[in-house]
């Protein structure tokens, strides 16, 4: 049928249930005494109620929809169209005809009659066609489903199981804590009993598979509504976070497995979106590192914001190429993606690249980001972290970059690993060049990304996939985590925000043990800590530290304004000869083929006043979380200590 044809044949269809409407109006004022319906009256009035009805329900669009998906705000837009049409033919019908003769309760009884028809009709067809979805005229489920929330994203969870053929999971119990709803139903689904008593519940319903449908909850609830889960043997799968959904709305194509992120993070920031958007949308953007973890996220989110163009830029061709083919079907049309395999320390190279496409802006996470390995090789080190982030300046200033953004590390802190001193070194080259440059130089400071490449949530999976067991190396580790989507967004608020010279620092949230870590990821497996897998405490790495530190000591701490998003204002010993270091450094990587692992990592002491190599830095095990003073509203001064991943960033 042709949609010409199909809103003609919808016309009428409306006309005649109006009509039905208004005869069955006067049948039931008239006690169904169809004798007396005053024929003259009833047909004299008709054309004026449809013309108005007709007219209201083109105004709102009713003749469009497709009954077969219609929802809540479809029937409120019949409510409305109802509601004024009825008003406007009351008023025609006392100035055309009067009330002489005419029940003045028609109208009341037509005005519910037409929006019971006008729904009912719509809603006939929606459950007629979930009656008969392809493959099958009934619903064949394999499972039974608690929804644990009985708030607006459970009950949304619910309608869409009902009414979806695919899904195979019938939901037959919700858990609640809020009293008030224990007792009652959801779509005929009872809301039997409390959080706390979901082992009763599964007995009870025969329960196979449960979804936590709460967006807004914790982490530390969302752990424990795992572990109860994992105590009565049933499968526990999730439904994001609201900022994660799309448009806020629920599906259930949205559950997923329970992932780390989900019982090790924190309340997800507020971003400007706003902001993100009008400092990339347009413009010529660069990333190197981009087959990285962060790298690779970067270009992810800045690939959404319409860049004119995106160039990504990395030495590892195998991942890059995976990378560009995962990326290559979501660009904007209207961005440029250019993928190159580059080292970046080969400069005229890299200079002839970066005059190929001149960037406006250009992300810098490209570094060897593993503390134990560059213990063992300091001048791999020094030569990728700083000289790799020298020679990407160098050429961002020579094309007329405007903004230079470095991705650094806590472990730059009073570092005691090769790893750290570097990425300090590195911050402060950007310091001195953003000073003798037009270009605007920033860094970003954070910890650990959760699950990176390499990283210690990588490696637990896979000691437990192995049996076990999983090592960690001191029972009083901590770090602070984040997710690489919120880590990558806030560096992107960061970049939008910079004038040129801040150290910028991401808010990591509470530390989190590592053994915490690896109880979680057991746990997550279905599995017992010290039961089925055990965990084995092997020591420290050289280089590594029981927590790390977000900031230098006497450091001032300012608010940006924006959430979740800190600038340093630093005043120690590492930056008082700032016009020294780029000299410095320099003279360090000339004289770097000539020198062996030893004195490389010497030569980085010289440097930098604030290393200490492991073994002769004694590091507290204690650690804290920004936490604002409160007292100040104009300048928040927040304490800061942070912890790294065991692996970097």
């Amino acid at each position: 049928m042709s949609g010409r044809t199909r809103q003609i044949v919808i016309v009428l269809i409306h006309t005649v249930l109006m009509t039905v409407s208004f005869w069955a109006a006067f049948a039931i004022r008239l006690d169904f005494d169809v004798d007396r319906i005053p024929s003259e009256i009833f047909w004299e009035s008709l054309p004026i109620l449809l013309a108005v009805r007709l007219a209201s329900l083109a105004g709102f669009r009713l003749f469009r929809g497709m009954w077969r998906y219609v929802a809540i705000p479809d029937l409120v837009q019949i409510l409305k169209a109802t509601i004024i049409s009825s008003i406007a033919f009351t008023l025609l019908q006392i100035w055309l005809f009067g009330l002489i003769g005419f029940p003045r309760s028609v109208f009341l009884i037509d005005f519910a009659g037409n929006i019971l028809l006008l729904s009912g009709i719509r809603l006939v067809v929606r459950i007629l066609r979930e009656k008969s979805m392809p493959g099958g005229t009934s619903r064949v489920a394999s499972g039974r489903l608690l929804i644990i929330g009985a708030g607006d994203a459970g009950a949304s969870l619910c309608s869409q199981a009902f009414s979806t053929n695919s899904f195979q999971y019938t939901p037959v119990v919700f858990a609640d804590d809020d009293r008030r709803k224990i007792g009652q139903t959801i779509i005929g689904v009872p809301v039997a009993g409390r959080v706390s008593e979901i082992a009763s519940l599964v007995g009870r319903y025969n329960v196979d598979i449960a979804v936590i449908a709460i967006p807004s909850a914790s982490s530390s609830r969302k752990r424990a509504i795992v572990e109860i889960c994992r105590e009565v043997g049933v499968e526990c799968k999730i439904l994001p976070a609201t900022a994660d959904l799309v448009d806020g709305t629920v599906s259930i194509s949205e559950i997923r497995e329970v992932d780390i992120v989900d019982l090790l993070g924190r309340p997800q920031a507020t971003l400007d979106l706003e902001l993100t958007r009008s400092s990339i949308r347009g413009r010529k953007v660069m990333v190197t590192g981009a087959a990285g973890s962060v790298g690779s996220e970067l270009a992810r989110q800045i690939a959404t914001l319409q860049p004119s163009l995106l160039l990504l830029v990395d030495r590892d061709e195998n991942q890059l190429v995976y990378f560009e083919a995962e990326l290559k079907p979501v660009i904007h049309p209207g961005t440029e993606l250019t993928v190159r395999i580059m080292d970046i320390n080969d400069q005229p190279a890299l200079l002839r690249l970066m005059k190929e496409c001149y960037p406006d802006t250009v992300f810098h996470a490209a570094a060897h980001k593993h503390v134990n390995l560059m213990e063992d090789a300091p001048s791999q080190a020094i030569a990728n972290n700083v000289g790799g982030t020298l020679s990407v300046a160098r050429c961002a200033i020579k094309v007329g970059a405007d903004n230079f953004l470095l991705i650094s590390t806590d472990k730059a802190v009073n570092p005691t690993s090769v790893m750290g001193a570097t990425k300090r070194i590195a911050e402060l080259v950007i310091r001195e060049l953003d000073r003798t440059s037009s270009t605007r130089f920033i860094a970003v400071r954070f910890g650990n990304v959760l699950g990176s490449n390499a990283s210690v949530v990588p490696i637990f999976r896979q000691q437990i996939k192995s049996g076990g067991p999983v090592t960690v190396t001191d029972p009083e580790v901590v770090r602070y985590f984040m997710s690489g989507q919120e880590a990558v967004a806030l560096i992107l608020q960061a970049a939008a925000v910079g004038k040129g010279g801040e150290v910028y620092l991401l808010e990591m949230g509470d530390p989190i043990k590592i053994v915490t870590l690896a109880e979680t990821l057991i746990t997550l497996s279905g599995l017992t800590p010290g039961e089925d897998i055990e965990i084995v405490y092997t020591g420290l790495k050289p280089g590594e530290k029981l927590s790390e530190e977000l900031s230098f000591t006497g450091e001032d701490v300012t608010d940006t304004g924006l959430d979740k998003l800190w600038m340093l204002n630093e005043n120690h010993a590492d930056i008082q000869n700032v016009d020294g270091n780029v000299e410095a450094a320099d003279r360090l990587l000339a004289e770097l083929p000539d020198l062996g692992e030893i004195a490389a990592r010497d030569r980085i002491g010289e440097i930098l006043p604030s290393y200490q190599s492991a073994g002769t830095f004694d590091t507290p095990a204690t650690s804290k979380s920004i936490q604002p003073d409160v007292s100040n509203a104009t300048a928040a001064q927040p304490q800061i200590q942070g912890t790294g991943d065991l692996s970097g960033n």
